[in-house]
């Protein structure tokens, strides 16, 4: 047995199979429906959806056969994605490649095998659709048409799918949004209505340690609303297709700077310790606008939970092959339950220490800016005096 060779761009390849949001999902009527189809025109015993992951391939839709998935390296579906057209084996016993291949040696007993890979708008070939049978047979001219047909009904079916899903999760992130704006939003705004009312008709008989007060509860209410319509502007912008990605060579350290001095009213308010390690050496290939965007909520976000006088620390470091931006404080951690989609959903977050409230829209936007990038945002698990994010550059200029 000769086990298909790894696709020249595999890394890209399994990003986009990941990017259908299909593996491991329930059996959909659009898909059996051309899987059907595909086994009636060939004549075949057997036809499959396949899908093929790192170390297997599943079978998203399969008629004649019980199995959901056999191992990548058995798999005459690893070759066939290698390929432009439809692969074609008449008769696997007389073919080196398979001849003492488990599928064909045993059940179920391939002698016959054609596929056509599922090639995405990008180039990609995530799989393919894939007729079986137990004796030797060729597919003639027509038949072959008809199975490249249906590959690519399957790839369109899929898109539909994936838009769908993302039109769904849309309409519930809307929901989320006309929630922030009607509920969170209009709390700070009366805060600062309210304290600005005072001020306006008491500020000649206030004391001075009152007038101070009521500034600060101001400050605190106005830094409040210009986060949440940060993230809310941020969200909208990428929702709509509205961010641009320029990669070059850019240095975190300027960056980090610059967004600690922005930020600098609000570590000032909660009295807290900002530890930046320089690090001149951290270069990397990124967008510097999108990792500006993606520091600055991971801080508001360690602001947000980390207590009166406690500590933020910033560094940046050289792991495992690539530069990372840590971001560490001493505030409550991040709970269990969010901890698998913390950056990819929006996910209801719990209050921070002075009842700020939050909707995962930042880190649900950071999440999705690392990606833009080639890049990925990551959790430290192990760390359990607060919380500690990291923002992994996978291209380094090194």
């Amino acid at each position: 047995m000769i086990s298909a060779e790894l696709h020249p761009e595999e890394t890209r390849r399994i990003e986009e199979l990941l990017h259908y949001e299909v593996l491991d999902t329930e059996d959909e009527k659009a898909l059996d429906e051309l899987t059907q189809l595909a086994s009636v025109i060939c004549g075949t015993s057997i036809s499959l959806i396949s899908l093929v992951d790192k170390d297997r391939q599943w079978f998203k839709s399969r008629v004649g056969l019980n199995a959901p998935e056999t191992p990548r390296e058995i798999a005459f579906c690893s070759h066939a994605i290698l390929q432009d057209q439809i692969f074609e084996i008449p008769d696997a016993l007389k073919d080196e490649r398979f001849a003492d291949n488990p599928l064909v040696t045993g059940a179920p007993d391939i002698r016959f095998y054609a596929g056509a890979p599922l090639v995405t708008s990008t180039g990609m070939s995530i799989g393919t659709l894939c007729v079986i049978d137990t004796k030797p047979k060729k597919l003639d001219e027509q038949q072959q048409l008809a199975l490249n047909t249906l590959a690519k009904q399957v790839i369109s079916q899929l898109e539909l799918r994936l838009h769908n899903r993302h039109l769904q999760r849309m309409q519930k992130d809307q929901k989320q949004i006309f929630a922030v704006m009607s509920h969170d939003l209009r709390s700070p705004f009366n805060g600062i209505l309210g304290l600005s009312k005072i001020l306006h008709k008491n500020a000649d008989t206030l004391e001075p340690r009152l007038i101070a007060e009521m500034a600060d509860g101001i400050l605190e209410s106005s830094l409040k609303v210009y986060q949440l319509l940060d993230e809310i502007l941020q969200w909208s912008r990428n929702q709509l297709g509205a961010v641009h990605v320029e990669i070059e060579t850019i240095a975190l350290d300027p960056l980090i700077i610059e967004t600690i001095n922005l930020m600098h009213e609000s570590f000032t308010l909660k009295k807290l310790n900002i530890n930046h390690v320089a690090n001149e050496s951290a270069v990397v290939l990124a967008d510097s606008n999108l990792t500006k965007t993606i520091i600055r909520n991971l801080l508001a976000n360690a602001i947000k939970y980390t207590p009166d006088e406690g500590n933020i620390d910033i560094e940046t470091r050289f792991h495992e092959g690539e530069f990372q931006l840590v971001i560490t404080d001493t505030g409550q951690g991040v709970p269990l339950i969010i901890q698998d989609v913390l950056f990819s959903d929006c996910v209801a977050s719990q209050c921070g220490t002075k009842g700020e409230s939050g909707h995962g829209l930042g880190l649900s936007v950071c999440g999705d800016f690392a990606r833009k990038q080639q890049g990925y945002l990551s959790l430290d698990k192990d760390y359990k005096d607060g919380a500690r994010l990291m923002l992994n550059f996978l291209n380094d200029s090194t």
